[in-house]
């Protein structure tokens, strides 16, 4: 094959389009946007960076997951499955898609209102990201401030859901006060284990048990 020459199949499979289907849907794209035919198999090295472009404003790639896809069900394009690294919403992170799917379950039971005590600054920015336009409510407190009894009080019944983040920057003044609370006992839990996968299913698995 020419230098100056691509294979359609390959390319779009660089992009994340693996599978047979995908590709099909993905080339109806390039085909509309006359980069290409049905009769061709290959095309100029030069008009990848317009490919590209269809992809980009035309296609919303999706991994395939629930939680992604109805992320992306709002875009005005259309949603084709690629390879999870391609996601435009989880990037192929089994800690995103596992915290767009706590967001989905908070906001199916009713409960959107989440209280995180504890995670070091950096898991506390990716949840804050990862989580940001999606309808619940979100409190992340900084595990070595303490709040004191009243503000925890009030946090506490202003919550639908509290995670104690144990295995985490999360000093045992902080946590103490929340735990104090019995009334509260029925919405909190403890997940032991770092990672924001981690916290997501513990918050899953939480509300599976008490919806």
């Amino acid at each position: 094959m020419p230098d100056d020459v691509l294979a359609i199949a390959g390319l779009l499979a660089e992009l994340g389009f693996v599978a047979l289907a995908p590709q099909r849907r993905a080339r109806k794209h390039l085909e509309a946007a006359a980069l290409t035919n049905p009769s061709k198999k290959n095309i100029q090295r030069s008009k990848r960076d317009a490919v590209e472009e269809v992809v980009r404003t035309r296609i919303a790639r999706s991994c395939g997951s629930p939680a992604c896809e109805r992320v992306l069900a709002s875009s005005g394009r259309e949603v084709i499955e690629v390879d999870a690294p391609f996601c435009e919403v989880c990037r192929g992170s089994e800690g995103e898609r596992a915290l767009l799917e706590m967001a989905d379950a908070l906001v199916a039971a009713g409960r959107p209102r989440l209280l995180i005590l504890g995670g070091s600054p950096g898991s506390r920015t990716y949840i804050r990201d990862t989580l940001r336009g999606r309808p619940i409510h979100l409190e992340l407190l900084e595990g070595d401030r303490p709040t004191g009894e009243k503000r925890a009080r009030e946090l506490s019944a202003g919550a639908d859901v509290i995670v104690i983040w144990g295995g985490t920057i999360l000093d045992h003044k902080v946590s103490q006060p929340f735990v104090d609370f019995g009334e509260f006992s029925g919405k909190r839990i403890t997940v032991a284990q770092r990672g924001a996968g981690s916290l997501a299913r513990g918050v899953i698995e939480h509300l599976r048990r008490t919806s």
